[in-house]
C-alpha cells in the first residue's frame, strides 16, 4: 500500500473511531445529503536521510457539509483539535506518524441552495517514511 493511502486510512479511521461524529468519513465524495470527506494535499518533503528515508508533512483536507451551522462547525472542530491533541500517534506498515497541527482552522465556506452549510479545515500530518 502506498504511504499515503495508508496514512488517510490511519487518519479517517482513527477520527471514526475516537471522534463524536454524526456520519462516516467519505473517503469518495462530500455526500450531498450531509456528511464528511477526507483527502491528502500537496504534501513536502522536510527532511531527507540517506537510504531514501524522510520526514515529510502531507495535508489532509476535511470537508463538511450539514444542515445545521453549529453541528457542522463542531464536527471539524472536534476532527482537528482530538488530532492536535494526540500524544501517540497510531503507525501503519511503511510510515511512522509523528504529529498532526491544524493548518487551516475550521470555518464555513459556503452554502447551497437548499441551506446546507458547507464548512472545511486542514490539518498537516507529519511523517516519516
Amino acid at each position: 500500500m502506498a504511504v499515503s493511502s495508508e496514512l488517510l486510512d490511519l487518519v479517517t479511521d482513527l477520527v471514526m473511531e475516537k471522534c463524536n461524529l454524526d456520519t462516516v468519513v467519505s473517503l469518495e465524495e462530500l455526500p450531498s445529503e450531509g456528511g464528511l470527506y477526507a483527502e491528502l494535499g500537496e504534501g513536502f518533503t522536510e527532511t531527507q536521510y540517506y537510504g531514501d528515508r524522510r520526514v515529510k508533512t502531507i495535508p489532509v483536507l476535511f470537508l463538511c457539509r450539514h444542515a445545521d451551522q453549529r453541528r457542522g462547525m463542531e464536527e471539524l472542530e472536534e476532527i482537528s483539535g482530538y488530532l492536535e491533541r494526540l500524544t501517540e500517534y497510531p503507525d501503519g506498515e511503511s510510515l511512522f506518524w509523528l504529529d498532526a497541527e491544524t493548518a487551516k482552522e475550521p470555518n464555513k465556506i459556503g452554502r447551497d441552495e437548499n441551506g446546507m452549510y458547507h464548512f472545511s479545515c486542514i490539518v498537516n500530518c507529519k511523517i516519516f517514511c
